[in-house]
C-alpha cells in the first residue's frame, strides 16, 4: 500500500522516527543480550544470596521472559520508526503506545526510588525519549502530515 507525500517529512516525524528505531535497537540488543549471559546471572545470584536462597533455573527463567519483552518492545520501536516515516498512520499511534509505556516505566522506576544517582540516569533519559516521541507524533505539523496535508 503506497500513500503519496503531500510533501517533506516533517522535522517532528523525522525526530520521533530515529528515536524510535535507536531505542528499538537498543532494547533488543539488551534483550539479546540479558538472554546469553541469563545463566551466569542466575548463578552469581545464588552464590552471594545470604538471606533469601534463591532457585537459579527461576532466575534464569524470569530473565529469558523478561529478555523476550525487551525484544519484542525493541521489534515494535523498529517497525514503527521504520513505517512512521512512510505515513502508516498505525505505525504513528504504535510509536505513542511505545512512548507512553516507556514513560510509565520511567516513572514507575523513579518513583521506587531504587538505585544510586548514577542509575537514575536511565529512567531520566526514559522520560525523555519519551516525551520528546509521544509530543513529536501528537504534533500540529505531524498530524496534518499523517493526514495528506501540507505540513
Amino acid at each position: 500500500m503506497s500513500v503519496a507525500r503531500p510533501g517533506p517529512v516533517p522535522s517532528q516525524v523525522s525526530l520521533a522516527s530515529t528515536l524510535l528505531l535507536a531505542l528499538g535497537a537498543i532494547l533488543a540488543l539488551t534483550g539479546v543480550l540479558i538472554f546469553a549471559v541469563r545463566g551466569r546471572i542466575a548463578d552469581s545470584l545464588d552464590s552471594t544470596a545470604s538471606v533469601t536462597p534463591t532457585d537459579p533455573a527461576a532466575v534464569a527463567t524470569s530473565l529469558a521472559l523478561v529478555a523476550s519483552v525487551f525484544v519484542g518492545v525493541g521489534a515494535l520501536a523498529i517497525i514503527a520508526g521504520a513505517l512512521i516515516r512512510r505515513r502508516i498512520p498505525w505505525a504513528r499511534w504504535l510509536g505513542v503506545a511505545i512512548g507512553v509505556l516507556l514513560g510509565v516505566l520511567g516513572v514507575q522506576y523513579l518513583v521506587a526510588g531504587v538505585g544510586s544517582l548514577l542509575a537514575l540516569l536511565i529512567p531520566v533519559g526514559a522520560l525523555g525519549v519519551a516525551v520528546t516521541v509521544v509530543s513529536a507524533l501528537l504534533s500540529t505539523p505531524a498530524a496534518a502530515w499523517f493526514r495528506g496535508e501540507p505540513a
